[in-house]
């Protein structure tokens, strides 16, 4: 009863620290952190391909062993630590990718964008490259 009770806790935990964005709101979100207007419409199709607009979703275990982390499903095999101390190429734990604030993911999405390109989202390359992207004209600047 005891552990029923435990996981149920934990899950309102989460559930309550969860935030799906709307597409306006990530808009404003990534704008607010830095990221160029004319790659916007890229960054939005990406993470509304790899996490559907959500900073809590941890993927399936790849074939490698790995998990994909928070709104731009960061990889732990080499972007963030699973331990309690941050670490790997971001500095982070993995558990700061899933915070609704989005500033740290924010930061090493950018790292990872800046060394390997859109190329480095399955989610980008399989939906957005060379694809209509989202139209986000009505989101205000």
């Amino acid at each position: 009863m005891k552990w029923t009770i435990g996981i149920f806790a934990l899950a309102v935990f989460f559930v309550a620290e969860a935030k799906q964005m709307s597409r306006c709101e990530l808009v404003r979100e990534l704008r607010r952190h830095g990221f160029p207007e004319n790659k916007m419409r890229d960054w939005v199709c990406l993470v509304e391909h790899e996490s559907g607009r959500r900073t809590d979703i941890v993927s399936k275990q790849n074939s490698n062993g790995s998990r994909d982390y928070g709104l731009f499903q960061i990889n732990d095999k080499y972007w963030c630590s699973n331990s309690g101390t941050p670490g790997k190429d971001c500095n982070v734990t993995c558990k700061q990718l899933l915070s609704n604030d989005i500033s740290k993911a924010s930061t090493c999405a950018k790292k990872i964008f800046q060394r390997h390109g859109f190329d480095a989202w399955y989610g980008w390359k399989n939906h957005c490259r060379g694809k209509s992207l989202p139209d986000i004209r009505s989101c205000k600047k």
